[in-house]
């Protein structure tokens, strides 16, 4: 399907080469966003490419080692060179263009610039952003501005006999349109305004906003005297980036109300001068990072050819029009003088809103745009709120039948009168669809309920095997940020068999090395997002007492931590009498985690995200398959581009290279009888921990109604596969002459259970890709203190399964387990 013509472009040569192609899997394979779902937002904010992300992140470093000042010295170069492609993009001389904040910072000066006074008439296209209409309409009530909009012709667009009977009627002080509007495709004739504004001598300022990066701009072609753009939309640069571009001669008489240092020199006490370029409008404090992201993205255009994207753009767009207008019930709001990448449309009987609701769940991530955003434009339509997509270098036809398909969804499922709002997206593979998540959580002490156990066989995004507390993390943050996930257990949920279960673990901030100080920072905030999330209270902030022989060798420590000795930690905790020779360390942020709901809120939250969720579905094998993984069950075969195994105990059986480095033990915990009033109940015992000679005791004061809770860290190696008989009586027996030495108050023990501890020598975390299969991330050998950093672990999982470089946790990489990082 050819593009079609637009208006304000150059004229094509006489001879013009072959047109290139564009080569859509190279831009999706620099691009990692494109692997995360179906990407319709350009018109919002694009994907960023690989080295403009690059670019932004090298300055942050240069910056950090160096300052800020030293590094944008160094950077100079780099930074001089954004100015020259934002002139070559523009059609512009380099001393016309200047750099800003945002297209709104750069709209807000340029006609601030204009010093219009009381009558001056302003002719505003309806294609108006909302911002620029805003600015405008307090000009006009605060200074007496008349602004007149320009009505539109039969096309949607512009009128032009009614702009030059505008023009005719008296002196205008300027022109503005939107190139491309917020609300619609629709294409300005922004030739045909420059050439009649430039006619009667009046400044044409064109909003570019949406223009620029999806079709040629050339300032001298367009004939407008003013541009204003972003960074973040079609040009695909960073958030916080704008364009300013000010023609001569109107850059000789334009002088912006505020004066900032970059802009202008301090000639003497009281007076000053401009610069002689358009870096009067600049302000000297700048996000230098961003702006060389920028060039990074600049130089990507440039290199692709704006026209080849222009090509590309246009026709998937016009596809989409067409594929889109012949769904019933759906309607495509573009006018006529639509073109370019942007597609709007409504559903009948649906909010806008609800069905990019809807399509998020279905990995279609676009947006909806209310009338408050173009008052001028939908009002004028009769229109509330539309959906708009728009199509970009990373998206190709898969994309569109993606988005066509899950419309289609919608449509139908409206239809049937289900009056559903958030169908399951499992519906669509043939799976009986979950009941639906509440609309919030609410606490309680029901183990989740059994999921379909059904697997399909589509490809995902990520496969999450094992959904204790870090599977269930990644699976929530996995599902929150778009992706198709599936979890699979390979029992019931919340089963008693490995690491996760049981209702409480510790939290706590003490810890031996250093290392572990921003992990640890890290999760307190995870823990905080977590439970405002759910609705649920997840931590019981206690204080907490970790005590050992005063010579220890490598003493605990941490932010906000103190050493105190036997008689101060008697009086913080009055329930704990330490032996001789110990000493404690206190951390008054410790504290107690809900086990059980935890487990629950992360796996209702997944799910409402749209996780699938199958238990019963043991993992086969899993083998990989060039840039993805064949997982295969009992019932299945499946492929993910990534998977991500958080199989507790079972890690050795899934990932036979890391065997030789665990050790998985069973560990007995038991409760004993004692009184939730007295010393060994809240009020006078938090989390604890003694290094004993029988072992690390740790527990919990009596807080629900079953008794103190303890435990000894040690016990005898373990094959998970083997059964897991209940504690002995000479286990229960060493366990209570433990808790005897330093909790005197405690009574007979009145239930116990068993766990595993997945151990590695060095008790440190795996976390990070699988050595030889990048393909594959590992989350495991917990060794027992894991379960406090699941919902950190489970974002830096979801980071790492898109493509974000996680420094912080290299000291858990599995890497460091071989000689030489590899196996």
């Amino acid at each position: 399907m050819s593009a079609p013509v637009t208006a304000g472009t150059a004229a094509s040569p006489p001879n013009p080469p072959p047109p290139r192609t564009l080569n859509v899997a190279a831009e999706r394979a620099r691009t990692p966003g494109s692997f995360t779902g179906h990407h319709f937002n350009s018109a919002g904010a694009a994907l960023l490419a690989n080295g403009t992300v690059e670019a932004v992140i090298d300055h942050l470093r240069a910056e950090s080692l160096s300052g800020g000042y030293e590094a944008a010295k160094h950077a100079a170069p780099a930074l001089d060179a954004v100015y020259a492609r934002t002139a070559e993009l523009l059609g512009a001389r380099l001393e016309e263009v200047a750099l800003v904040e945002s297209a709104t910072a750069g709209w807000q000066r340029a006609v601030s610039a204009l010093r219009l006074r009381p009558g001056d008439r302003v002719l505003a296209a309806r294609s108006s952003y909302v911002s620029s209409a805003l600015h405008l309409l307090s000009v006009e009530r605060d200074h007496g501005v008349q602004v007149e909009l320009l009505p539109n012709g039969p096309d949607g667009a512009v009128d032009l006999e009614a702009l030059e009977a505008a023009l005719r009627a008296g002196p205008a002080a300027l022109v503005t349109a939107a190139h491309v509007p917020t609300s619609s495709g629709l294409v300005e004739p922004a030739a045909a305004i420059g050439a009649l504004a430039g006619a009667h001598g009046v400044p044409f300022l064109l909003d570019a906003t949406q223009s620029l990066g999806q079709l040629p701009v050339d300032m001298g072609v367009i004939g407008c005297d003013l541009l204003i753009g972003t960074g973040r939309k079609f040009l695909r640069g960073p958030r916080g980036t704008g364009l300013l571009a000010v023609r001569r001669p109107l850059l000789d008489r334009l002088a912006p109300e505020a004066p900032d240092v970059r802009g202008a020199r301090w000639t003497a006490e009281r007076s000053w001068e401009l610069v002689p370029d358009a870096k009067r409008f600049e302000l000297w404090e700048a996000a230098h990072a961003l702006r060389l992201g920028l060039g990074a993205a600049l130089t990507d255009l440039s290199t692709l050819g704006v026209d080849t994207v222009a090509r590309h753009l246009a026709a998937l767009a016009a596809s989409l029009r067409e594929r889109l207008s012949a769904l019933p019930g759906v309607h495509v709001t573009d006018p006529p003088a639509a073109g370019g990448a942007i597609v709007t449309f409504v559903i009948d009987g649906l909010d806008a809103s609800d069905v990019q609701r809807q399509l998020t769940y279905r990995r279609v991530h676009l947006i909806a745009v209310p009338a408050g955003h173009g008052r001028w434009d939908m009002d004028h339509r009769g229109l509330t709120k539309v959906v708009r997509a728009s199509v970009h270098v990373y998206n190709d036809e898969d994309d569109l039948d993606a988005l066509v398909e899950a419309v289609r969804e919608i449509v139908c499922l409206h239809g049937r009168g289900t009056g559903r709002q958030d169908a399951n997206v499992e519906t669509r593979a043939g799976i009986e669809p979950a009941t639906p998540a509440p609309s919030h959580i609410t606490p309680t002490a029901s183990k989740p309920t059994p999921r379909a156990t059904r697997p399909d066989s589509r490809r995902h995004d990520a496969i999450v095997v094992g959904l204790g507390v870090h599977g269930s993390a990644t699976l929530r943050h996995l599902a929150a940020r778009g992706l198709d996930v599936l979890g699979l257990e390979q029992y019931g949920l919340g089963h008693d068999l490995g690491s996760s279960h049981g209702a409480t673990r510790m939290i706590r901030r003490a810890y031996p090395h250093p290392d572990w100080d921003a992990l640890v920072d890290t999760a307190y905030q995870a823990w905080t997002e977590l439970e405002g999330t759910s609705k649920a209270q997840l931590l019981d902030i206690t204080g907490g007492l970790y005590a050992a022989p005063r010579d220890r060798p490598d003493p605990l420590r941490g932010p906000g931590c103190r050493q105190v000795d036997g008689e101060e930690a008697a009086r913080i905790f009055p329930g704990v009498r330490l032996p001789t020779g110990f000493t404690a360390v206190h951390d008054p942020r410790a504290g107690i985690i809900d086990a059980q709901e935890t487990l629950r809120a992360q796996l209702t939250l997944a799910e409402r995200s749209g996780a699938h969720i199958h238990d019963h579905a043991p993992v086969l094998g899993w083998e990989p398959d060039g840039d993805e993984v064949v997982v295969r069950t009992g019932k299945a075969v499946l492929r993910t581009r990534r998977l991500v195994l958080c199989t507790g105990p079972w890690i050795a059986a899934q990932v036979p290279s890391l065997a030789a480095h665990l050790t998985v033990t069973r560990i007995v915990n038991a409760y004993f009888a004692a009184d939730p009033t007295g010393p060994l109940g809240r009020s006078g015992l938090g989390s604890f921990s003694v290094d004993l000679p029988q072992g690390l005791l740790y527990g919990f004061p009596a807080t629900d109604g079953r008794g103190l809770k303890a435990g000894l860290d040690s016990g005898p190696p373990w094959d998970p596969q083997a059964p897991r008989p209940e504690a002995t009586g000479d286990e229960l027996a060493l366990l209570a002459e433990a808790v005897a030495q330093v909790l005197p108050g405690a009574g007979p023990v009145t239930e116990s259970l068993t766990c595993l501890y997945t151990m590695t020598a060095d008790r440190r975390f795996i976390v990070g890709e699988v050595p030889g299969v990048p393909q594959v991330l590992v989350a495991s050998a917990c060794s027992g203190h894991g379960f406090k950093f699941g919902p950190a672990i489970g974002e830096a999982l979801a980071d790492l399964v898109c493509g974000i470089a996680r420094p912080d946790l290299d000291f858990l990489s599995p890497a460091r387990l071989f000689p030489g990082g590899t196996p």
